[in-house]
């Protein structure tokens, strides 16, 4: 079966102020999944026309003559009994659906003449924006009965180069309009935080601490202190949900001090010493106990350590130098880009309606600079120099051969999660609108009457502009009867493109005489202040403890800060590895990795000679080092997972090889899941969706040496996992 796409439509229109994965009323209308349309022509969504071919698959229908599988008729696809199976765990939803045409008199494609396509930052060559973008195609074009799979964008390129163009010509289009790859930004949790601020403000969430706190204060002039937070903070840890922290922290921003609150004597783990034992948790209040501090230092690796310059360098050389116009100074009447008109101007512009078609030069509000931020205010993007972790039983999720793992509160600079709204000056758009309609009376007169002509010329255009690829016809068909496109049985057309409004032309420049405000105290009857706010937040991680003389975690911190940046990066499309033949989301691979932490004293008395060293943990005793990381989910249970499910959870260990890296430990409890998928707002997130990532990674080793050459125990370890994940979760060699 293949599906072969016969031609593109255009479409001219679009409301954009209402945006929708649709063009305007007098084109078709695109159905949610699942629904499809009742009437000709199917139009549907991408995911809509996979259903379809996921049934056909499936043998959902046969036909009654011959006993092969059909195509559905629009009953079924939508019957209770289809989308059963649809959700199945034995569903397929992610394969190869199409072929390439080629000319059987093409030349092959080899090794030695193919040519790159599109790639991520993984290296993997099969990278495709979709799942349309993977083929099957003959590489011999005289033997049909053997294919491989390969992505559009390099067999666009070969066709291209070796001049075969005429027998694939809408693959060529649409191998054309295929996006970049590139990266996926986790949800930011900064609308989620201030909610959560606002339900504290009114009680409704959180616990305020009592102001004789037990225990002695860390510091007396920092950010952390309490007098710097406005009431009803600072707030009894662990008293409101947190939101997990998803973002990548670079090294050299990780925080250098860590004072660890622990008043169970947690750290010391399981052994007794001058911290005495750990404390039995029986469902003790946090402000019953007295707060047990201890001061950490984050601890780098060699590698890290140049890992951490590195990026330094690599942001320093990455800052934009911004520009400000303060006027239009050449024509006014120069014809520039949206962008143009958005970025190199100190203004905005009062975008024309989005009905596409000449028009008037839309007005170019110009403003001066905005005023530097307030010098107190804490930047974004700069070294965190202290951060407060917070440690409780009652959040232990993990007990280990060599660790102890926990839930914790990880309280950072507000600035280094949520963006200092505070220092950032603002305009009244209301008051600019008044300002504006001010000006064009007194320059144009109460009626127009004194209007310029130039300003009342349709010399300005506005263009409907497609994002993503337009709507797509489909063919289905057996790959034998490719030659028979006439009917239109198995055709669909899918319409997944957005569109947005651009204006090109003239603008009409006008300067506002409007000020810019300080949000915190605004000068004009339509801004309110903004509530105080605390100057740090608290977010969700995994703090990962060590017994006594176990070396697996500082060896798993070293490794993370050795992963390559894409390791936890995730990316957009799907990528085919060997030995798989279906194609499988590009997600981070690893948790995020927030910093190895040692106390204090061990930090200071690495120069020491060893006896000394010795002595110093004789009287202090046993506190353990902290590894701070993401936290990605649960265990995994296969049996809980789809065919999808499972091969993009299998998939983890063959990309993990693919970067050189062997895991040494394929277990269920190292790969896990949550909601899905990572851009989206926790509340939107399901499991028909799902994130994986594998962890713990104490006995993992890279598969060459410091001199480049492979590792004896690389090929056998590596055979091993493959074996061992396929037998987890029934699949490959394993599979029923």
């Amino acid at each position: 079966m293949s599906v072969q796409p016969v031609g593109t439509n255009d479409v001219s229109a679009m409301d954009v102020d209402n945006p929708s994965r649709r063009p305007p009323s007098s084109t078709k209308v695109v159905p949610p999944l699942f629904n499809f349309p009742k009437e000709e022509p199917r139009t549907f969504t991408a995911k809509d026309l996979i259903a379809i071919l996921s049934l056909y698959n499936a043998s959902f229908k046969r036909d009654e003559a011959s006993g092969e599988s059909r195509m559905p008729t629009q009953a079924e696809a939508s019957s209770s009994e289809a989308l059963k199976i649809l959700n199945g765990t034995s569903s397929r939803k992610r394969m190869v659906f199409r072929y390439w045409p080629r000319d059987p008199k093409g030349k092959n494609i080899t090794p030695a003449n193919t040519l790159p396509g599109k790639t991520a930052p993984n290296g993997l060559q099969l990278w495709g924006a979709t799942i349309f973008d993977f083929y099957r195609v003959n590489r011999m074009p005289d033997v049909t009965s053997l294919s491989t799979i390969t992505t559009g964008s390099k067999l666009m390129k070969w066709m291209k180069a070796n001049g075969e163009i005429d027998y694939a010509k809408d693959e060529i289009a649409w191998a054309e309009m295929e996006e970049d790859p590139k990266v996926i930004e986790p949800w930011s949790p900064d609308a989620q935080i201030q909610e959560m601020e606002e339900n504290v403000r009114q009680g409704k969430a959180g616990t305020s601490m009592p102001k004789d706190t037990k225990g002695k204060k860390v510091s007396t002039e920092c950010l952390f202190d309490p007098a710097n937070y406005p009431s009803p903070w600072p707030l009894v840890p662990f008293s409101h949900e947190t939101e997990r922290l998803t973002s990548i922290i670079d090294l050299n921003h990780l925080p250098k001090k860590l004072v660890v609150h622990d008043p169970w004597n947690l750290l010391v783990v399981q052994s007794e010493n001058v911290f005495g034992r750990a404390k039995p948790y029986n469902g003790e209040e946090w402000t019953s106990m007295e707060d047990v501090t201890h001061i950490y230092r984050l601890q780098l690796s060699t590698h890290g350590v140049k890992r951490a310059k590195a990026e330094a360098e690599e942001r320093s050389k990455a800052q934009k130098i911004e520009v400000h116009i303060d006027e239009l100074k050449d024509d006014p009447l120069k014809e520039l880009s949206s962008v143009e008109k958005e970025t190199a101007l100190e203004g905005y512009l009062i975008r024309p309606p989005a009905i596409p078609g000449p028009v008037e030069p839309p007005i170019f509000v110009v403003h001066g600079p905005p005023p530097r931020p307030h010098p107190s205010a804490c930047k974004a993007g700069v070294p965190i120099e202290e951060a407060h972790l917070y440690l409780s039983p009652k959040h232990a999720i993990g007990v280990g051969n060599h660790s102890v793992v926990y839930q914790a509160e990880w309280e950072l600079p507000r600035a280094a999660v949520v963006p200092p709204s505070s220092a950032d000056y603002i305009l009244c758009e209301q008051c600019v609108d008044a300002d504006i309609a001010r000006i064009i009376r007194e320059e144009d007169g109460e009626h127009g009457e004194r209007k310029d002509q130039k300003w009342m010329e349709k010399s300005g255009e506005v263009k409907i502009v497609p994002e993503g690829r337009p709507s797509v016809v489909f063919h289905v068909v057996e790959r034998e009867n490719l030659d028979k496109l006439d009917s239109e049985e198995g055709q669909f057309e899918t319409q997944d493109c957005t569109y947005r409004a651009e204006y090109i032309g003239p603008v009409r420049p006008i300067r506002t005489t409007v000020e810019w405000q300080d949000p915190v105290n605004p000068t004009c009857p339509h801004l309110r202040p903004l509530p105080e706010i605390p100057p740090t937040v608290r977010m969700r991680v995994i703090g990962k403890l060590s017994l006594k003389h176990d070396e697996h975690l500082v060896r798993e911190a070293a490794n993370y800060e050795s992963f390559e940046k894409h390791m936890f990066q995730h990316w957009s499309g799907f990528n085919v590895l060997p030995p798989m033949h279906d194609p499988i989301p590009v997600g981070a691979l690893v948790p995020q990795f927030y910093g190895y932490y040692v106390p204090e004293s061990e930090f200071d008395d690495e120069d020491e000679d060893e006896e000394n060293t010795e002595g110093n943990d004789e009287d202090l005793g046993y506190l353990s080092p902290i590894l701070l990381l993401e936290d990605c989910g649960s265990p995994v249970d296969p049996k809980e997972l789809t065919y999808d499910q499972k091969n993009e959870a299998l998939s983890l260990i063959y990309r993990f090889h693919c970067a050189g890296w062997a895991h040494g430990s394929i277990y269920p409890r190292n790969i896990v899941i949550q909601p899905g998928p990572i851009s989206a707002p926790p509340s939107l997130r399901s499991n028909e969706d799902p994130s994986f990532r594998l962890i713990d990674f104490g006995r993992s080793y890279q598969c060459k040496d410091e001199h480049g050459h492979v590792r004896p125990d690389w090929r056998g370890d590596r055979c091993h996992e493959e074996s061992s994940v396929e037998k987890l979760f029934g699949m490959g060699l394993y599979s029923d």
